[in-house]
C-alpha cells in the first residue's frame, strides 16, 4: 500500500534556508523513489479549530510503502535537509496510509469546472470521537455527494503517526482526502445541500478539521528516481 507522508507548516521564522532546502529535500525523495504530489501555499481552514489560521503551507510526498516513507523520513539525506528547514520553521507531520475506500462512487458526476483549474483537495482530520453509530449512514450520504460534484476519494487512513512537531507521537483517529478538479468544485461540494446532509450527520458524533488546498507538484522536484 502506497503511503503519504503530510506536512503542515504551523510557525515561520526566517525563510533564507528554502532554497537550499528544497534542492536537498527534493534530491533525497528521488533517492528513495517518491514523488512530490503537491506543495501548495493556499490552504484554506473551512471547518473546525484553525490553530494560527490557514496555514502558510501544505506539503504531500508519495512514497510506494508506509515502510519506503520512513526510511526516506530517517534517513541520512533527509535528516540533512530537515537540519537546514528546523532552523527557519515549525512543521506538523504526519505518515498516513494511501488507500480509496470500498464505499466510493467513481460515476454520477457533474462537471462544474474549466479545464485549466487547479486541481484541489479537502483535507478531513478527525479531531475528537464521541459516538461513531453515525458511520454508515453518512458514508452513503458523503459518496453520493461527492460522486454528484465529480469529485474522488484520494484516501481514508486510521494509521496516521505524527513523526514531527509537538503533537510528536500521537496522531489523528482518521485522515480522509477527497480530489476535485478545482477549488471552486470544491468549495461548491462542501458548501452543497448535499453535503450538508452528511455534516450533519457527522457532527452528531466527531469533531473534524477541514482545509480545501491547492493540489501543484512543484517545479524544483525531481522528476527522475534514483534507483
Amino acid at each position: 500500500m502506497k503511503a503519504w507522508v503530510i506536512f503542515e507548516r504551523i510557525e515561520e521564522r526566517n525563510l533564507d534556508f528554502v532554497e537550499a532546502y528544497r534542492r536537498a529535500a527534493a534530491g533525497s525523495v528521488a533517492t528513495y523513489n517518491g514523488r512530490y504530489l503537491t506543495v501548495s501555499f493556499n490552504n484554506t481552514v473551512v471547518e473546525g479549530p484553525s490553530r494560527n489560521g490557514d496555514p502558510r503551507m501544505i506539503a504531500i510526498k508519495e512514497f510506494p510503502s508506509r515502510a519506503d516513507a520512513e526510511r526516506w523520513f530517517d534517513s541520512d539525506e533527509y535528516r540533512l535537509a530537515r537540519k537546514i528547514r528546523e532552523a527557519g520553521v515549525t512543521n506538523r507531520t504526519m505518515i498516513i496510509d494511501a488507500a480509496p475506500p470500498a464505499y466510493a462512487h467513481q460515476d454520477g458526476r457533474e462537471e462544474l469546472n474549466d479545464e485549466h483549474d487547479t486541481p484541489a483537495w479537502v483535507v478531513f482530520e478527525r479531531l475528537e470521537e464521541r459516538n461513531l453509530d453515525f458511520v454508515p449512514a453518512y458514508r452513503r450520504v458523503a459518496a453520493a455527494s461527492v460522486a454528484k460534484f465529480g469529485g474522488r476519494y484520494q484516501t481514508v487512513s486510521f494509521v496516521n503517526p505524527i513523526v514531527e512537531g509537538p503533537d510528536l507521537g500521537g496522531g489523528p483517529n482518521m485522515i480522509s482526502i477527497i480530489g476535485f478538479e478545482s477549488r471552486s468544485q470544491a468549495l461548491a461540494w462542501f458548501e452543497s445541500p448535499d453535503y450538508r446532509e452528511a455534516i450533519d450527520l457527522r457532527r452528531e458524533g466527531v469533531t473534524n478539521r477541514a482545509l480545501v488546498i491547492d493540489v501543484i507538484p512543484p517545479r524544483y522536484a525531481v522528476q527522475h528516481k534514483a534507483r
